[in-house]
């Protein structure tokens, strides 16, 4: 278990380093390529780890496999294309589409392990890979403001409303991740990414077994 346990830090940090600088690149060069040049200005079109990094994302991502990562500045007012709001989605979405095809290549690296027997400590590291990654993707895609899924549901919620709560975002945040993180929101999370992960394993499963079935 103390091996496991290490192994289990180890390999969060390592997310830390790679997956967050990617899933923010993602988002940040599809706010780009609509036009808003604020990533760039603010040095965050960058896969350096550190221009992502927020320490309270870190700390939980390394210690109970959730977190995130600090957003650049997002201006959808200097997106080229006429539907605003359809350009945030994009962009929204870019950060967890990133997270899922990261998940399908450890999905598929998992099954390669399996089939060509790279052993069990390959197996659990790649493993465990998938599932973070699911987990991030996740975890963000909830309707937090701050978080993907709150960027997205902000662009259906009406102006007024919005004016309206934004003084409190930041304490409606802090409660709603208080809530995932000790509530019973993990558990569901958790159920959703068992099921996510063993759909891709299954379907990369299915590719090996094409060429070393």
């Amino acid at each position: 278990m103390y091996n496991f346990d290490i192994m289990r830090l180890a390999i969060g940090a390592l997310m830390v380093f790679t997956v967050f600088p990617v899933r923010q690149y993602a988002r940040n060069w599809m706010a780009v390529k609509l036009g808003d040049d604020t990533p760039e200005r603010e040095g965050k079109l960058t896969l350096n780890p550190f221009a992502h990094a927020d320490i309270f994302g870190i700390i939980f991502m390394i210690i109970i496999g959730f977190g995130w990562g600090r957003s650049a500045t997002i201006n959808p007012s200097n997106f080229k294309c006429k539907n605003k709001k359809l350009g945030m989605l994009a962009v929204s979405f870019a950060g967890p589409v990133s997270n899922f095809l990261f998940a399908f290549i450890m999905s598929f690296l998992y099954a390669l392990s399996v089939y060509l027997n790279w052993g069990k400590t390959a197996e659990t590291i790649i493993s465990y890979m998938l599932i973070l990654n699911l987990n991030l993707a996740l975890f963000l895609l909830l309707p937090i403001p701050g978080f993907d899924g709150g960027d997205i549901l902000m662009q259906f919620l009406p102006g007024k409303f919005l004016l309206k709560i934004a003084p409190y975002l930041r304490y409606i945040s802090l409660a709603l991740i208080l809530l995932v993180l000790f509530g019973p929101f993990r558990t569901y999370i958790g159920i959703a990414v068992r099921y996510v992960a063993s759909f891709m394993v299954s379907i990369s499963g299915n590719i090996c077994s094409l060429f070393f079935g």
